[in-house]
Protein backbone atom coordinates (compact mmCIF):
# COMPACT_ATOMS: atom_id res chain seq x y z
CA UNK A 1 0.00 0.00 0.00
CA UNK A 2 2.88 2.39 1.06
CA UNK A 3 4.14 2.05 -2.72
CA UNK A 4 1.05 3.56 -4.17
CA UNK A 5 1.01 6.93 -2.62
CA UNK A 6 1.88 9.72 -4.19
CA UNK A 7 5.32 11.45 -3.12
CA UNK A 8 3.76 14.37 -1.48
CA UNK A 9 2.06 12.15 0.85
CA UNK A 10 5.41 9.68 1.53
CA UNK A 11 6.97 12.95 2.62
CA UNK A 12 3.95 13.87 4.78
CA UNK A 13 4.21 10.66 6.96
CA UNK A 14 7.65 10.57 6.91
CA UNK A 15 7.63 13.94 8.66
CA UNK A 16 4.79 12.81 10.51
CA UNK A 17 6.97 9.79 12.36
CA UNK A 18 10.15 11.92 12.61
CA UNK A 19 7.84 14.17 14.62
CA UNK A 20 6.69 10.93 16.51
CA UNK A 21 10.23 9.28 16.91
CA UNK A 22 11.11 13.14 18.27
CA UNK A 23 8.41 12.67 20.88
CA UNK A 24 6.02 15.55 20.04
CA UNK A 25 3.07 15.07 18.14
CA UNK A 26 2.76 12.77 15.12
CA UNK A 27 1.90 15.95 12.46
CA UNK A 28 3.66 16.38 9.07
CA UNK A 29 3.08 18.72 6.59
CA UNK A 30 4.39 19.60 2.79
CA UNK A 31 3.48 22.36 0.45
CA UNK A 32 3.70 21.87 -3.09
CA UNK A 33 3.84 24.38 -6.16
CA UNK A 34 1.04 24.53 -8.81
CA UNK A 35 3.66 21.69 -10.60
CA UNK A 36 3.31 19.45 -8.20
CA UNK A 37 6.90 20.03 -6.70
CA UNK A 38 7.88 20.47 -2.79
CA UNK A 39 8.62 23.74 -1.92
CA UNK A 40 7.85 23.51 1.83
CA UNK A 41 8.32 20.73 4.64
CA UNK A 42 6.88 20.91 8.52
CA UNK A 43 6.86 18.62 11.16
CA UNK A 44 5.21 19.70 14.48
CA UNK A 45 8.46 20.86 16.81
CA UNK A 46 6.10 21.76 20.28
CA UNK A 47 8.25 19.55 22.18
CA UNK A 48 11.12 18.92 20.08
CA UNK A 49 14.37 20.18 21.86
CA UNK A 50 16.34 19.60 19.18
CA UNK A 51 14.67 21.18 16.07
CA UNK A 52 16.42 23.99 14.13
CA UNK A 53 12.89 25.96 13.54
CA UNK A 54 12.88 29.30 15.46
CA UNK A 55 9.22 28.47 16.45
CA UNK A 56 10.34 24.96 18.48
CA UNK A 57 9.22 24.71 21.87
CA UNK A 58 6.05 27.03 21.67
CA UNK A 59 2.67 26.08 20.70
CA UNK A 60 2.85 27.65 17.30
CA UNK A 61 5.15 25.09 15.80
CA UNK A 62 2.55 22.90 14.31
CA UNK A 63 3.56 21.27 11.31
CA UNK A 64 1.57 23.58 9.13
CA UNK A 65 2.57 26.34 10.53
CA UNK A 66 6.44 25.95 10.41
CA UNK A 67 5.77 25.12 6.24
CA UNK A 68 4.29 28.34 5.64
CA UNK A 69 6.32 30.46 7.21
CA UNK A 70 9.37 28.97 4.59
CA UNK A 71 7.14 31.19 1.76
CA UNK A 72 8.66 34.34 1.51
CA UNK A 73 5.97 36.39 -0.79
CA UNK A 74 8.70 37.50 -2.83
CA UNK A 75 9.88 34.34 -4.01
CA UNK A 76 6.62 32.59 -4.73
CA UNK A 77 3.98 34.74 -6.06
CA UNK A 78 1.75 32.06 -7.21
CA UNK A 79 0.85 30.58 -3.94
CA UNK A 80 -2.71 30.53 -4.45
CA UNK A 81 -1.76 27.81 -6.97
CA UNK A 82 -0.69 25.94 -4.17
CA UNK A 83 -1.82 22.58 -2.25
CA UNK A 84 -0.85 22.26 1.55
CA UNK A 85 -0.95 18.33 2.40
CA UNK A 86 -1.30 17.41 6.16
CA UNK A 87 -1.38 14.28 7.64
CA UNK A 88 -3.81 15.60 10.26
CA UNK A 89 -6.73 17.87 9.63
CA UNK A 90 -5.63 21.08 10.63
CA UNK A 91 -6.35 23.26 13.74
CA UNK A 92 -8.03 26.59 13.81
CA UNK A 93 -4.72 28.28 14.09
CA UNK A 94 -3.44 26.41 10.93
CA UNK A 95 -6.08 26.55 9.03
CA UNK A 96 -5.86 30.07 9.97
CA UNK A 97 -2.69 30.76 8.84
CA UNK A 98 -3.45 28.72 5.37
CA UNK A 99 -6.55 31.45 4.63
CA UNK A 100 -4.10 34.17 5.54
CA UNK A 101 -0.95 32.87 3.10
CA UNK A 102 -3.64 32.45 0.22
CA UNK A 103 -3.14 28.52 0.25
CA UNK A 104 -6.56 27.73 -1.90
CA UNK A 105 -6.24 24.20 -1.51
CA UNK A 106 -6.01 21.63 1.62
CA UNK A 107 -5.45 17.71 1.46
CA UNK A 108 -5.31 15.97 4.46
CA UNK A 109 -4.70 12.22 5.80
CA UNK A 110 -6.90 11.92 8.64
CA UNK A 111 -9.85 13.80 10.22
CA UNK A 112 -9.32 14.97 13.82
CA UNK A 113 -12.49 14.95 15.93
CA UNK A 114 -10.87 17.50 18.71
CA UNK A 115 -9.25 20.09 17.36
CA UNK A 116 -9.91 20.02 13.19
CA UNK A 117 -11.42 22.89 12.64
CA UNK A 118 -11.94 22.49 8.60
CA UNK A 119 -15.34 23.20 9.30
CA UNK A 120 -14.46 26.78 9.86
CA UNK A 121 -14.63 26.97 5.79
CA UNK A 122 -18.03 28.49 6.10
CA UNK A 123 -17.61 30.41 9.04
CA UNK A 124 -17.96 33.94 7.77
CA UNK A 125 -18.38 35.78 4.48
CA UNK A 126 -14.57 35.94 4.41
CA UNK A 127 -13.95 32.48 4.71
CA UNK A 128 -16.46 31.67 2.54
CA UNK A 129 -14.89 34.33 -0.12
CA UNK A 130 -12.06 32.30 0.13
CA UNK A 131 -13.49 28.87 -1.30
CA UNK A 132 -11.08 26.68 0.20
CA UNK A 133 -10.95 23.21 -1.10
CA UNK A 134 -10.06 20.74 1.19
CA UNK A 135 -10.11 17.01 0.17
CA UNK A 136 -9.88 13.37 2.93
CA UNK A 137 -6.92 11.13 1.44
CA UNK A 138 -8.62 7.70 0.74
CA UNK A 139 -9.87 6.43 4.55
CA UNK A 140 -7.31 3.13 4.23
CA UNK A 141 -4.44 6.05 4.84
CA UNK A 142 -6.31 7.54 7.60
CA UNK A 143 -5.48 4.40 10.05
CA UNK A 144 -1.73 5.14 10.18
CA UNK A 145 -2.12 8.52 10.99
CA UNK A 146 -4.21 7.63 13.99
CA UNK A 147 -2.51 4.75 15.04
CA UNK A 148 0.54 7.24 15.97
CA UNK A 149 -1.62 9.98 17.25
CA UNK A 150 -3.06 6.97 19.51
CA UNK A 151 0.12 5.99 20.87
CA UNK A 152 1.24 9.63 21.40
CA UNK A 153 -1.39 10.13 23.59
CA UNK A 154 -1.00 7.04 25.28
CA UNK A 155 2.31 8.06 25.97
CA UNK A 156 1.63 11.31 27.68
CA UNK A 157 -0.87 9.96 29.84
CA UNK A 158 -3.21 12.75 30.50
CA UNK A 159 -6.15 13.81 32.20
CA UNK A 160 -8.05 14.39 28.98
CA UNK A 161 -7.16 10.62 27.43
CA UNK A 162 -10.01 9.00 26.76
CA UNK A 163 -11.46 11.71 25.88
CA UNK A 164 -9.51 12.82 23.16
CA UNK A 165 -9.10 9.10 22.23
CA UNK A 166 -12.93 8.90 22.52
CA UNK A 167 -13.15 11.91 19.91
CA UNK A 168 -10.25 9.75 17.60
CA UNK A 169 -12.35 6.32 17.66
CA UNK A 170 -15.43 8.11 16.34
CA UNK A 171 -13.72 8.80 12.99
CA UNK A 172 -11.22 5.80 12.52
CA UNK A 173 -11.63 3.23 15.18
CA UNK A 174 -9.50 1.02 13.51
CA UNK A 175 -6.70 3.44 13.79
CA UNK A 176 -6.97 3.95 17.53
CA UNK A 177 -7.42 -0.36 18.26
CA UNK A 178 -4.45 -1.02 16.36
CA UNK A 179 -2.81 1.64 18.50
CA UNK A 180 -3.52 0.89 21.17
CA UNK A 181 -2.43 -2.40 20.46
CA UNK A 182 1.20 -2.26 19.26
CA UNK A 183 1.72 0.69 22.01
CA UNK A 184 1.05 -2.12 24.52
CA UNK A 185 3.16 -4.80 22.46
CA UNK A 186 5.74 -2.03 22.97
CA UNK A 187 6.34 -1.83 19.11
CA UNK A 188 6.50 2.06 19.14
CA UNK A 189 8.93 2.28 21.52
CA UNK A 190 11.26 -0.41 19.81
CA UNK A 191 10.71 1.49 16.42
CA UNK A 192 11.98 4.61 18.09
CA UNK A 193 14.55 3.43 19.77
CA UNK A 194 16.16 0.67 17.34
CA UNK A 195 15.40 3.98 14.46
CA UNK A 196 13.04 2.17 12.31
CA UNK A 197 12.12 4.07 9.00
CA UNK A 198 8.14 5.60 8.33
CA UNK A 199 8.24 2.64 5.46
CA UNK A 200 8.40 -0.08 8.05
CA UNK A 201 6.23 1.38 10.82
CA UNK A 202 3.64 1.92 8.04
CA UNK A 203 3.63 -1.38 6.59
CA UNK A 204 3.22 -2.74 10.26
CA UNK A 205 0.33 -0.60 11.24
CA UNK A 206 -1.10 -1.80 7.89
CA UNK A 207 -0.22 -5.62 8.72
CA UNK A 208 -1.39 -5.63 12.26
CA UNK A 209 -4.85 -4.23 10.79
CA UNK A 210 -5.29 -7.22 8.60
CA UNK A 211 -4.51 -9.58 11.19
CA UNK A 212 -7.53 -8.14 13.42
CA UNK A 213 -9.92 -7.52 10.57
Amino acid sequence: MWTTLETMWKETFRLAWASFCAGTVPVGCVICNEQGEIVARGQNAIADRFSSSPLAGTNLAHAEVIALSQLQKVDHPKIREYTLYTSLEPCPMCFGASVMMNIRRIHYAARDGVAGSLQLNTATPYLRRRKIKTELLEPSFEVFQIALVTAFELERDHPGQEERLGHLRADCPEGVAIGTLLFQEGYFAEAVREGYPVEEAFAQVISKGALTA
